[in-house]
């Protein structure tokens, strides 16, 4: 960092020094050229009024030199008193065509003009005696020239002075302001997955350094919360396992020890029943883990959530003798995983019913923009303290009855994340009594983006 600001300020002051010399140069020949000027219109005027003699009066200084040449070259008048009539002029003959329109010139290693060297140079024609002739002003640069040389030797000097000094104080001022960064470097460095409880010292000043230990705190606060839900789910999970496997090896001993053809039968349905458990818990651990994995899912497309739904209320139908009222169930079309919205309106079903008294009510409808699913049970419903605890993974509200009825404490955690995957919600309340036209149990939505809307 400090070398690539050093070398923005070492551009930045070469570009400036060059800059300057440019500007210097420019406006010094921009008043050589007014001086030149000047003794240009002042002999054109002595030449207009016939006072043209063959010294020149002077009005500028020591380096300025006016002569008036005829059309060979010779000159006719002259501001150095050495320069006699006739003889033959240092400017070169015929002059530079630039000269003769008007444009300054610079004309260099001329001889014979004052102290020689190099000159800026005007020239205008006019008649003198009824004859053409040229006026040539003449202004020396070795003034502006050694300005120019002096300057050029102090930048060389001052520029790398200048460079070196900022190169110092960048280098001072960004060690002292990086150094709470490298200190939260080191601390960040420490800190590994048995510590992971550990945070960064937030730095005493108010600035981006405080923002950015701020932002990297909160970071660490996610991925520990992450970690321990992880952590949590892996135990839960292994716990849900046991059970099940724990039945069915015991039940396997029983069986192998004590073989009894009457009791068999029996044991086998146990077995049967303890494993279909155990089927869909892993079965729901899967879609879970499908349903948060980040590789690319199944394409989505467009899927008629009415068809989903009655056909998961036949299925139902099958199961229990629960009734399902689906008369509430409009057409409602969806863009997504036609699977995993299946498997959503299959846990949503089988919640209400281990949870119903007598009915499970089903409507989906479509307004404001939103499909809308609603699942409604006459059951005990849910306090409004564990309406968003429901979503959690591994929570049963009933314990005994959730195990004894086959739930994992999964379902609903697969709703809800299947949901948002969609760009859904998912929310729990009560349902209102059944004078007012409800079942007064459990009331569980949920709104997904219709079709129109991208995913």
């Amino acid at each position: 960092m400090t070398l690539w600001a050093t070398s923005i300020v070492a551009a930045a002051t070469i570009l400036a020094g060059v800059g300057l010399l440019l500007a210097l140069q420019y406006s010094t020949r921009h008043d050589l050229d007014a001086i030149a000027a000047q003794r240009v219109s002042y002999v054109s005027a002595l030449a207009e009024h016939g006072r043209l003699r063959g010294l020149i009066p002077s009005t500028g200084g020591e380096a300025d030199v006016v002569q008036v040449l005829d059309a060979s070259g010779r000159v006719l008048a002259s501001s150095d008193s050495e320069v006699r009539p006739g003889s033959q002029s240092g400017f070169p003959h015929p002059l530079p065509s630039g000269l003769l329109d008007g444009r300054p010139m610079t004309l260099h290693n001329l001889v014979g003009i004052a102290d020689g060297g190099d000159f800026r140079v005007r020239a205008r024609p006019v008649r003198v005696d009824g004859h053409p002739a040229t006026i040539v002003a003449a202004v020396s640069l070795a003034q502006s020239e050694r300005t120019l040389s002096s300057l050029v030797t102090a930048l060389a000097i001052g520029i790398p002075v200048l460079v070196a000094l900022v190169a110092w104080t960048i280098s001072r001022t960004a060690r002292r302001t990086l150094r709470p960064v490298d200190t939260l470097r080191r601390q960040a460095t420490d800190i590994s997955a048995t510590d992971r409880h550990r945070r960064l010292d937030l730095p005493d000043s108010q600035d981006e350094i405080h923002a950015l230990a701020v932002t990297l705190n909160d970071m660490l606060a996610r991925l520990d919360a992450a970690s321990t839900a992880q952590s949590r789910f892996v135990a839960d999970a292994a716990h849900e396992l046991r059970s099940p496997l724990t039945a069915i090896r015991a039940q396997l001993e029983v069986l192998a020890r004590y073989p009894d053809p009457e009791r068999d039968p029996l044991v086998a349905a146990a077995l049967l029943e303890d494993t279909e458990r155990l089927h869909d818990l892993v079965e729901d651990l899967l879609a879970l883990a499908r349903s948060e994995d980040p590789a690319p899912r199944r394409p989505h497309t467009v899927v008629d959530l009415d068809e989903v739904v009655l056909a998961e209320v036949r299925r139902q139908h099958g199961l229990t003798g629960t009734r399902v009222d689906a008369r509430g169930v409009s057409a409602g079309r969806v863009r997504g995983d036609a699977e995993a919205l299946r498997r959503v309106v299959r846990n949503l079903l089988d919640n209400a019913r281990r949870h119903a008294a007598h009915q499970v009510r089903v409507a989906l409808t479509e307004h404001g923009g939103t499909v809308e699913l609603t699942v409604s049970d006459d059951g005990a419903g849910v306090p409004p303290e564990d309406r968003i605890r429901i979503f959690e993974r591994f929570t049963r509200l009933d314990e005994a009855r959730s195990r004894e009825a086959g739930g994992s404490g999964l379902g609903l955690a697969i709703v809800a994340t299947v949901v948002g995957a969609h760009g859904g919600t998912v929310q729990a309340d009560q349902d209102p009594p059944e004078e007012e036209g409800g079942l007064g149990g459990a009331r569980l939505v949920i709104r997904l983006p219709p079709t129109g809307r991208p995913d």
